[in-house]
């Protein structure tokens, strides 16, 4: 059971990491004066999440695993955003 709880975490991390990157590209989109596209991709990514959460609740994580990801997320991307388009 502690094995299955593992792989669970290390799945709910690089789902975090996957829609980080996906969240720079919309940003990369915006930025290269494809507003169409850009806009398009960050309701998608709206949604993934939404949908993402969703799934969370039903497969019964603990919403302190869930802030835990969600929070980690935004450091990623804070950090990762910061190295490519200030540096």
């Amino acid at each position: 059971m502690k094995e299955d709880k593992k792989v669970s975490y290390i799945s709910m991390f690089f789902g975090g990491v996957g829609t980080v990157l996906i969240l720079l590209a919309a940003i990369k989109l915006l930025d290269s004066d494809k507003l169409y596209e850009g806009y398009l991709v960050i309701f998608g990514f709206i949604f993934t999440i939404g949908y993402i959460n969703n799934l969370e609740s039903k497969a019964g994580v603990s919403k302190k695993a869930t802030w835990v990801r969600a929070i980690l997320s935004m450091v990623v991307l804070l950090l990762v955003s910061y190295f490519v388009f200030f540096l």
